[in-house]
């Protein structure tokens, strides 16, 4: 096992790049800048693996934060504390996002609904009628 301190300096970076993106990622929410959201994910997912490996590894091993200095436990438990505050902002953010889209996509099978082209049978009786549309996102 490495030594105490490396251990800890590499879950204070994971942690602290974990914030990063969660961070990114809640911004790009807030802007409406879906796109970025695939490679943010991604991201995310890669950091959360490595950092729930190591943190479970440090759980294992509660000798290593004995080992370190003071100031660098409270240097981890910072850390921690603003990865904690940034996993929230970014659950309220995507919440908010989600029920905004659902909500969206109900007002638009409601303005369908009278529509003769989108009930069952469609026009003429025949179905599976395909109509394309697109949403602007630069509004």
């Amino acid at each position: 096992m490495p030594p105490a301190l490396d251990k800890v300096t590499i879950l204070m970076t994971l942690t602290r790049q974990l914030t990063q993106v969660l961070d990114a990622e809640t911004d790009a929410v807030r802007r409406m800048r879906l796109s970025e959201l695939g490679d943010l994910q991604a991201e995310k997912q890669a950091l959360a693996d490595v950092y729930d490996a190591e943190l479970r590894e440090l759980r294992e091993h509660p000798e290593v934060l004995g080992a370190v200095a003071l100031d660098t436990r409270e240097a981890l438990e910072l850390e921690t504390r603003l990865f904690q505050e940034a996993a929230h902002r970014n659950g309220l953010a995507l919440q908010a996002a989600q029920t905004v889209i659902e909500r969206a996509l109900e007002v638009i099978a409601e303005s369908l609904q009278g529509s003769p082209c989108y009930q069952a049978g469609g026009v003429d009786g025949r179905k599976g009628n395909v109509v394309p549309f697109a949403i602007d996102r630069t509004c």
